[in-house]
């Protein structure tokens, strides 16, 4: 039995939901996609439907800038799925003496040539290449990444029960579409801390949104630690994962429908609410 068919059969199979007719759009930048009005799994992941909308549906929205943590998963993600583009994507600060003349000038100089990349420090670039080798060396992880597949490629197409647009670009998938992977960075990503992590960040929103749309049969995380020693875990989403995501995902998109309708965003509740109370931890 092949290494893959001893992988299949580990892994916990889903029911698979009607899968949308999908259109790819090959060769598109990572700009164009997230530039595509489309709604993706990341932007169902808001707070509230006035978060939603002040963001993504706001004629006078403000893009906000990406943060440290995203740039240097940006540079991850290149790291380890397109190497080969990092001198594309990614520009490496030089130590410079700021406060000489020679310094301020190649300061200038690499800020022109480093525009529209990402900019990483030298000691941020080179945690970001630690993690990539500790991904890269992790069996299962390298076993996943090797397999005839495509990265990064965009898909979009028609959700069927309430005719919104939607969009994804997922890391990984296999060349037949039916295992998706994604690389995340954690602070701990033991199972507990990962799960945890999980819920926070909404990634089961993610796992149950790219699994539908490919057809696939399994979702797969490799979570690498963002501090030393880089630990690697690579984790298949439980069937329940996927349902509560296939929850999650439902009733966002009906709302967004319901107020686009009614051009109302609700926040936090027009009304005074119930009394506040401590968390629970919290004794005095």
């Amino acid at each position: 039995m092949s290494v893959f068919w001893m992988l299949a059969a580990m892994l916990p199979r889903h029911q698979k939901h009607p899968m949308p007719k999908l259109t790819h759009h090959p060769n598109l930048s990572n700009e164009d996609y997230h530039a595509m009005s489309a709604v993706s799994p990341s932007r169902l992941k808001e707070r509230t439907m006035l978060h939603y909308w002040d963001r993504f549906e706001n004629p006078n929205a403000i893009k906000p800038a990406p943060t440290p943590a995203m740039q240097r998963g940006t540079a991850l993600h290149t790291a380890v799925l397109e190497p080969e583009t990092w001198a594309d994507v990614v520009a490496v600060q030089p130590r410079l003496d700021r406060r000489t003349k020679a310094g301020k000038a190649a300061a200038a100089e690499f800020e022109q040539a480093a525009a529209g990349r990402v900019v990483l420090s030298a000691d941020d670039a080179e945690e970001v290449a630690l993690m990539a080798d500790a991904v890269r060396c992790h069996p299962a992880a390298k076993f996943l990444l090797e397999m005839p597949g495509a990265v990064e490629q965009s898909y979009s197409w028609t959700d069927a029960a309430t005719g919104v647009e939607c969009k994804t670009r997922p890391d990984w998938h296999s060349a037949d579409q039916r295992i998706v992977v994604d690389v995340k960075t954690t602070q701990d990503a033991s199972r507990s801390g990962f799960a945890k992590s999980t819920a926070n960040f909404g990634y089961h929103v993610q796992a149950a949104w790219n699994q539908d749309a490919l057809g696939a049969e399994q979702f797969i995380t490799i979570a690498v630690e963002s501090i030393r020693p880089y630990a690697v875990a690579v984790y298949p989403a439980s069937p329940l994962m996927i349902t509560a995501g296939q929850r999650r995902i439902s009733r966002a998109l009906e709302q967004i429908v319901e107020c686009r309708a009614s051009g109302v965003w609700p926040g936090y509740g027009d009304q005074i609410q119930e009394p506040l109370e401590l968390p629970g931890w919290c004794n005095d």
